[in-house]
């Protein structure tokens, strides 16, 4: 699909591309191997589209009149399960997006709304691969946002420690992911930042830096979210170091009150004939006063240093 979108939306064939129009098109990666001499694409970035290397890069290239770009969008929602990929060529006066992998269709809509859009404000191409970025990622705020909810109710339900610290690990791998992916796919506004003049104007950069900025800004929010989750980890090892040296407290108490009990069985236990407490009749009672007094005394002792 190529559309001629000067003040309205108009279907047009590849033949009757000129100049002085500004153009959009979509297509799959086979049509656009049977078109991409007629659209001016070098067969090296052909090549690089089906090149098993870079199936997980994020890349912009500028070549002699246009610049080839490689993207991979994850779903912020679920980063593990299949990416979408699409290519990028970004003409003076034609914007062309190839879907290489788009099960969810997410590619195609937004490609719809930033068009249809960017028409309505009769916006220059750069604008047009501004807005089309953008709203690639316009809802990863809000996933970002349910990630910190998720994060905020972890910390209120963390009774099972081995769940929390299970959940705790997956969230960890999924911000780590998320940050790499923001960080990989803030190459592609700085390079169309820093190499605009090959083909825009002056004017245009600033699309491109604004670009930049909002993904510094996820970058940023991720960040934020795995400093938030280090603290909730801390606390959470801290209540359960706390809870460790509680019981391991209560263990030493009863040890130490048990200790000099074992002390008199062990001596009285021994039986040598010339122990005259043996043979005694109030031996017996003496022993079990003597170890009331010592259980009673170390319990009292300890309540005041408040072991207890």
């Amino acid at each position: 699909m190529i559309y001629q979108v000067d003040h309205q939306k108009t279907k047009v064939n590849i033949e009757n591309i000129q100049e002085h129009h500004r153009y959009i098109a979509m297509m799959d990666l086979e049509q656009l191997k049977s078109c991409y001499e007629q659209l001016g694409i070098e067969k090296t970035s052909i090549e690089r589209l089906e090149d098993p290397s870079l199936f997980h890069q994020n890349m912009i290239i500028p070549a002699y009149h246009y610049y080839f770009g490689l993207v991979h969008l994850i779903n912020a929602r679920d980063i593990f399960v299949k990416k979408d990929v699409l290519a990028l060529f970004i003409f003076k006066n034609l914007f062309l997006v190839v879907v290489i992998d788009d099960e969810d269709h997410h590619i195609d809509e937004v490609f719809q709304s930033s068009t249809d859009y960017v028409l309505q404000r009769d916006a220059s191409i750069t604008r047009l691969v501004y807005y089309f970025l953008s709203d690639l990622l316009a809802a990863d705020y809000q996933y970002i946002e349910e990630l910190q909810n998720e994060i905020e109710e972890l910390e209120l339900h963390e009774e099972d420690a081995i769940n929390f610290t299970n959940q705790l690990r997956q969230l960890n791998k999924e911000l780590l992911l998320l940050q790499n992916y923001y960080e990989n796919l803030m190459t592609i506004g700085e390079d169309l930042e820093m190499n605009h003049h090959h083909i825009f104007e002056d004017d245009d950069s600033r699309y491109f830096e604004i670009f930049t900025r909002r993904i510094e800004r996820l970058s940023k929010n991720v960040e934020m979210l795995r400093e938030i989750l280090n603290q909730a980890h801390s606390a959470h090892q801290s209540r359960e170091d706390y809870k460790l040296n509680k019981t391991m407290q209560f263990f030493t108490v009863v040890t130490t009150i048990f200790m000099p009990l074992t002390l008199i069985a062990g001596w009285y236990g021994m039986n040598f004939e010339n122990m005259p407490e043996l043979k005694s009749v109030y031996g017996y009672p003496a022993v079990i006063v003597l170890s009331g007094i010592i259980v009673v005394g170390l319990m009292i002792l300890f309540k005041k240093k408040k072991f207890l």
